[in-house]
């Protein structure tokens, strides 16, 4: 297995921060997690030894040894010989039977650990992870590793039941070593150095002091606010979308324009790197295209408003042969659509890009609330200019979409979703009907 690398780095910092323990499970964690808690100054001793985090050690003993101190950490084997399995003829000096702390050191320093420095938890659980073997990663990649993750979320089956034989329907019945190392940090027993992560939307949404320190450099920096909707450290899809609408503007080039907040970023708003030379150059170029930006958010707000002259002319359909039916005919009356649709015409007829998805406006593809969710960046409230989008769920796939006519501490919007046609209303009205009917939750969206 190569090096550590940032992406696999970012890999084992994204699965550690989701990784949620089975309920079914969580009274055997907490079982295990306090009998490695009470053995701690065992475990201290050959750490010591060796430099490393005690918590390291009693994981793989738990995971090699089943927590037994009469047997070897190399593998299980009796501590009365030898080991005989791999690595057989172990250790290699000294006479048996072995003290558990000789056998421990080892093993310990046959892996590398002795002179591993990087006990962040990526670094930690890439030792862990090939303390056992790489088989999963190399040949059943769509395996995340029993050994580290069983009894987790990340984990159902498939298993290694014998040296090279693996079963995809077998299901692991030891606690993984990662479970275990999150266990004993969120117990408070230990405290593991999380190392610089990549932040970014996960489930469970990732939080601390990291994505607090992200959420103000978004909110203050050299370059503008980008408004992630507060610094309260939690990442969610207002800061993701902060995130994205940041890289765009700052230049970073397209491959890399998603909602991902990592070490570049975080320089660059910081003020302790400049921006590359490349990156100028394409902020330059967009911020030149930020005046046909307002151009086509004027002409969203102006066919909206055509919607609202014309309402007697506008019926309401589901219809899918006719609700897009005038994407190419700009002006048609009469005309009969429903709430997406008529956002999706609006969009299409001002030269906007498409809420719903990538490429050409096409009456065959989606055009509903929830490729609208699917497609847009979420913005806070606060943000929302003309031509932007919000969006009333539940249902997750979204209920209602209104457009924005213009912005302010209550929004005017145009609303279409009756017969009666599109009209102009303030988003508390809206609002105060959506949530009459169930519909309590406002998604403001950009697909700028």
């Amino acid at each position: 297995m190569a090096a550590l690398s940032k992406g696999l780095a970012k890999e084992y910092s994204l699965l550690y921060e989701s990784c949620l323990i089975r309920p079914n499970r969580k009274a055997a964690v907490g079982q295990v997690v306090r009998r490695l808690t009470a053995n701690r100054p065992r475990y201290e001793k050959v750490a010591k030894a060796l430099k490393m985090p005690w918590y390291v050690v009693a994981v793989i003993h738990n995971m090699e040894a089943g927590g037994d101190f009469k047997r070897h950490l190399h593998n299980g084997d009796a501590l009365s010989a030898r080991t005989t399995h791999v690595p057989a003829g172990r250790p290699k000096t000294g006479k048996p039977p072995f003290t558990w702390e000789a056998s421990a050191i080892d093993a310990l320093t046959g892996q590398g650990l002795g002179t591993w420095k990087d006990w962040s938890i990526p670094g930690a659980l890439y030792k862990l992870e090939g303390y056992n073997g790489w088989g999963y990663r190399d040949h059943h990649p769509t395996v995340k590793s029993p050994y580290l993750w069983s009894f987790s979320n990340h984990y159902t089956k498939g298993k290694y039941v014998a040296d090279g034989r693996f079963s995809p329907t077998a299901v692991s019945q030891q606690i993984g070593a990662a479970v275990l190392l999150k266990q004993l940090a969120d117990s408070g027993k230990v405290a593991v150095e999380a190392g610089p992560r990549v932040l970014q939307l996960a489930n469970p949404h990732v939080t601390g002091a990291d994505v607090k320190e992200a959420q103000r450099l978004l909110m203050n920096n050299p370059f503008g606010s980008f408004d992630p909707g507060g610094d309260a450290g939690d990442y969610g899809d207002l800061t993701a979308g902060a995130v994205a609408r940041a890289k765009w503007e700052l230049g970073f080039p397209q491959n890399a324009f998603n909602s991902v907040f990592g070490p570049q970023l975080k320089a660059i708003l910081s003020g302790k790197k400049p921006l590359p030379a490349a990156f100028k150059q394409r902020r330059a170029k967009r911020k030149r295209e930020a005046g046909s930006e307002q151009a086509m958010r004027k002409k969203i707000v102006n066919w909206a408003l055509w919607g609202c002259k014309n309402s007697g002319q506008i019926g309401y359909s589901q219809n899918g042969t006719v609700r897009l039916g005038a994407l190419g005919a700009p002006g048609s009356l009469p005309l009969a659509t429903d709430c997406s649709a008529f956002a999706t015409l609006c969009y299409c007829w001002a030269g906007a890009p498409n809420p719903n998805g990538t490429g050409v406006y096409d009456a065959r593809q989606p055009a509903y609330t929830g490729s609208m969710l699917d497609r847009c960046r979420r913005i806070p409230k606060s943000a929302a200019k003309p031509g932007d989008l919000v969006v009333w769920t539940p249902p997750g796939r979204g209920q209602h979409v209104c457009v924005v006519v213009a912005a302010g501490r209550d929004p005017m919007l145009v609303s279409h979703g009756s017969d009666s046609g599109p009209k102009r209303l303030r988003f508390s009205a809206e609002d105060a009907y959506q949530r009459g009917h169930g519909h309590g939750n406002a998604v403001w969206l950009s697909a700028f």
